[in-house]
């Protein structure tokens, strides 16, 4: 991986935690979609606008994304543009309406990288 893809990382997940940062970087370099949750919780955890109290440390995949992560509009914007620019998809707007919980963001990030290597 060059240094302007790892700084271009490392600036989309400014204010993330070290860990987002070391999983969206063994990501880059290995393509292993197991690095995918702990990216997308520290983005979620960067991006809510209403936090949990524990953070996302007890959120779990049938948790609503707005209602019960503290996400709002904007910050669901966050997260595509993150997602868009360090794991380097394209995601339209249309294609957000379905992914109302954690685990419909992680399986849809899943099943859009997945499209995308195909």
């Amino acid at each position: 991986m060059s240094e302007d893809r790892k700084q271009e990382i490392s600036k989309s997940l400014k204010r993330c935690s070290e860990e987002t940062l070391a999983a969206a970087l063994r990501f880059e370099e290995t393509k292993n979609l197991d690095e995918l949750d702990a990216i997308i919780l520290g983005v979620l955890a960067r991006d809510a606008a209403n936090p949990r109290p524990d953070g996302v440390a007890s959120v779990t995949d049938d948790m609503k994304l707005i209602d019960d992560i503290g996400m709002d509009s904007f910050g669901m914007i966050e997260v595509v543009m993150t997602a868009e620019e360090v794991l380097g998809l394209t995601i339209a707007t249309e294609e957000l309406s379905s992914i109302i919980t954690l685990g419909d963001l992680k399986k849809f990030l899943r099943a859009k990288f997945g499209a995308s290597a195909s």
